[in-house]
């Protein structure tokens, strides 16, 4: 693979979306397949679960990205949100370090 090949972001994506193709094509992003060496994968939650199923084995290399985490919906809906913050505050008070004292101190 030459330096150029190497520089140059190639992507995919699970949408054919006018706004998210001409996006990547002013970067000068490259269009690939599924089957080619890529960097970023524009790809459906289907996809992203699929992808990170723990029967695939499939591991993303250090070059390669998507625009979803696995379990994104954790992070994006509020109610989930706030029971993982919770959650991370009950582990910090086990720990001792407790959150109060943190914000006091400021």
């Amino acid at each position: 693979m030459s330096a150029q090949s190497r520089s140059t972001v190639r992507y995919l994506s699970d949408f054919d979306k006018t706004v998210i193709m001409n996006n990547f094509e002013k970067r000068g992003w490259v269009s690939c397949d599924l089957e080619d060496d890529w960097n970023f994968y524009w790809a459906s939650v289907h996809t992203v679960r699929s992808i990170f199923n723990v029967e695939t084995g499939f591991r993303l290399n250090d070059d390669q990205i998507l625009n979803h985490f696995p379990n994104h919906y954790e992070l994006t809906r509020k109610d989930l949100m706030v029971k993982n913050i919770k959650r991370y505050r009950k582990a910090l008070e086990r720990e001792g370090n407790l959150i109060e004292e943190a914000v006091e101190e400021k």
